[in-house]
C-alpha cells in the first residue's frame, strides 16, 4: 500500500515542489483537504497509468457480467426476431 499524506490544500502552494517531489521520488499518494473533507488527490504518473488500466478492466469485468446475465433473456426472445424487426422496419418479408 502506499504510504498517503492528506494535506490540506492550501499547503500545495506553500510547499508545491516537495509535495510533488514526494509523490514522483517515493511514490506517495496526497489527498488534498478543504475544511477537513477530502477534494483531490495527486498520484504518480505511474500510478495513474495503473489506476486507468484496473478501471478499464472493471468495465470489462461489468459488460461481461452483464452478458452473461443478458444470456438467459435473450433465449426467452422470439426466434424469428429478426424477421420482425426487419419488417416493422423495412417493410420486408423473407
Amino acid at each position: 500500500m502506499p504510504n498517503i499524506n492528506i494535506l490540506p490544500a492550501r499547503s500545495l502552494q506553500k510547499s508545491y515542489k516537495s509535495i510533488i517531489e514526494g509523490v514522483k521520488t517515493n511514490k506517495q499518494v496526497v489527498i488534498l483537504t478543504t475544511n477537513e473533507v477530502p477534494q483531490a488527490a495527486i498520484v504518480s504518473l505511474e500510478d495513474l497509468e495503473e489506476l486507468k488500466f484496473a478501471k478499464a478492466a472493471q468495465h470489462v469485468v461489468e459488460m461481461l457480467t452483464l452478458a452473461t446475465e443478458s444470456r438467459e433473456e435473450l433465449k426467452n426472445l422470439p426466434s424469428n426476431l429478426r424477421n420482425q424487426a426487419d419488417e416493422i422496419l423495412y417493410g420486408k418479408h423473407d
